[in-house]
């Protein structure tokens, strides 16, 4: 084949404006028959509504610093992606953990969870209406926050039996001192030489009692400024549980767009396959 028949066979701009002329009734048919079919389906298929959420981790506290997270941000994103977590929710809400089931596969396929800069967790969820996926949403939640109460339960049962142990041995040092302090004022009032020996004891018995409760007060208040609820707290939801106000799938417009698209994709290849045929006929 010379460069001559080449020329012949290659298209021309003016080939391509024929061919738009002659079939853009076609690929029109095809745009307008894919968009209403695309909206058809967003009317057809059931919607779905978003929720989301911003988890704060619980904390142990620390008097005088920063508490420190029960469970580390990382290994939290790790835990709520693993899918026996996935499945202890779905047991709390009655659903089946089985694969094939629709409500779970919503489920775990729109669960979704980052790290923010600030260590707080973010959550998105969708559910077949708004009650639905907010009750999941918080079903999510309250799974998290019961693993964390286990976790950090020892350590502030611990604080609480030290608490109440200082508390005892406080109260029994105010008692001894009290006991010391009259003591004292008995030897004071009948000085002499045996007298003034028994109380400058008696004395330094009681700073020194003093100087131990001294020492319980402040343990006391370290312990208190712990289990304080600035320092202590349970994972929970910073704010609010959000759901969106209308659904987010399917978008109407993305729906009818695309339909758009492949309809007149359609339509064009269907007047490619007409035009090549009739060029090769002639």
């Amino acid at each position: 084949m010379n460069s001559e028949d080449q020329f012949d066979d290659e298209l021309s701009l003016h080939d391509v404006a024929v061919f738009i002329r002659q079939n853009v009734g076609i690929m029109l048919s095809g745009a307008l028959i894919g968009g209403v079919l695309g909206l058809a389906l967003a009317f057809v298929l059931p919607g779905q509504w978003e929720a989301d959420a911003l988890i704060r981790i619980g904390q142990l506290g620390n008097a005088g610093g920063v508490g420190s997270a029960i469970e580390p941000p990382l290994q939290v994103v790790d835990r709520i992606k693993n899918k026996s977590f996935q499945n202890d929710v779905l047991k709390s809400l009655g659903i089946s953990t089985d694969e094939d089931d629709a409500n779970a596969e919503l489920f775990r396929d729109t669960l979704k969870v980052k790290l923010e800069k600030s260590e707080l967790i973010s959550l998105s969820l969708r559910g077949k209406s708004p009650d639905e996926v907010k009750r999941h949403m918080e079903a999510v939640v309250n799974e998290l926050r019961n693993i964390h109460v286990r976790m950090s339960v020892p350590t502030i049962n611990r604080w609480h039996q030290e608490m109440a142990s200082i508390e005892q041995e406080m109260k029994q040092a105010n008692t001894n001192a009290e006991r010391l302090a009259k003591s004292l004022g008995e030897q004071s009032d009948s000085l002499s030489d045996k007298n003034f020996s028994q109380a400058a004891l008696l004395s330094n018995v009681l700073i020194a009692r003093e100087g131990e409760s001294r020492i319980f007060r402040d343990r006391k208040r370290m312990l208190e400024e712990r289990l304080s609820p600035e320092r202590t707290f349970a994972t929970n939801v910073l704010g609010r549980i959000e759901v969106s106000q209308r659904p987010v799938f399917p978008k109407k417009s993305f729906f009818t767009i695309t339909g758009l698209v492949m309809g007149l994709s359609l339509g064009v290849l269907l007047s490619m396959s007409r035009f090549i045929g009739s060029r090769n006929v002639a």
